[in-house]
């Protein structure tokens, strides 16, 4: 199977690297690329002719190379995106690309560094489109070691609003403070602050795509920031009434 992808950054390497054991592999990326052993890189044309088109872009990119995609596709071809936001991007799939294109909704719940000693064993969801190709590509990633989670591109926001977006937002706020651990540290505050760094990694574009075009996500932000400053009024008043005599 020929697969083309467009997007040759860290994720569409990443991505490249674990297809070109069973497939022939073709990359696009603006900006000039060369590629590693056993991998092509082609004009945006020569890409969307593949049978299969993988989008590793950021979602703020979706609808700009959905309609630079759009001449190049054919009936019977099948587009499939990585965003971690599900509802947007297949909203524009559907709505821009031509009606006989499959479309198909991925989210690898992994990358580069969570991966990096492999994908096997690690998850990745997937939430219909158009057209029937699901269950074949499901099969297929079972293959490959990864669990397969089928689910709605709105159940799929909502959980992530709750783990990944959030989970984001608070490594970026602790990033601000420039925490150094010492040795002075328990075992949970030590991965916490580890898998903070690791998410540092991503670039602040997908932390900004996630937040932004999620539409569950402001709410458990906002729901955050107010429980955290109840808590630390209510530390506050303890305080206040300590010095004051009254505990």
């Amino acid at each position: 199977m020929r697969i083309g992808i467009v997007g040759y950054g860290r994720f569409g390497r990443f991505a490249a690297e674990n297809l070109k054991r069973d497939c022939v592999v073709v990359v696009y990326d603006r900006e000039p690329v060369r590629p590693a052993a056993g991998i092509r890189s082609a004009s945006l044309p020569e890409v969307a002719a593949s049978p299969v088109v993988l989008l590793c872009v950021p979602i703020s990119e979706i609808e700009s190379i959905c309609r630079q995609l759009k001449p190049s596709l054919r009936r019977g071809q099948l587009v499939l995106d990585t965003c971690s936001v599900k509802e947007k991007p297949l909203r524009l799939m559907r709505r821009i690309l031509p009606a006989g294109v499959e479309i198909l909704g991925t989210h690898p719940l992994f990358g580069p560094e969570s991966a990096r000693s492999g994908i096997r064993g690690h998850r990745i969801v997937l939430c219909p489109g158009r057209g029937s190709r699901l269950p074949k590509v499901q099969k297929y990633l079972k293959t490959l070691g990864l669990e397969v989670i089928v689910t709605s591109a709105a159940n799929h926001d909502r959980q992530m609003a709750h783990t990944q977006a959030l989970f984001h937002f608070l490594a970026r706020g602790v990033a601000l403070m420039r925490i150094k651990l010492g040795a002075v540290s328990t075992p949970g505050p030590s991965r916490m602050f580890a898998e903070f760094q690791d998410v540092q990694q991503d670039s602040f574009q997908l932390f900004k795509d996630m937040q932004r075009e999620n539409r569950f996500s402001a709410l458990l932000r906002r729901r955050l920031i107010a429980n955290l400053v109840r808590i630390d009024q209510e530390l506050s008043r303890d305080e206040v009434r300590k010095m004051k005599g009254e505990v």
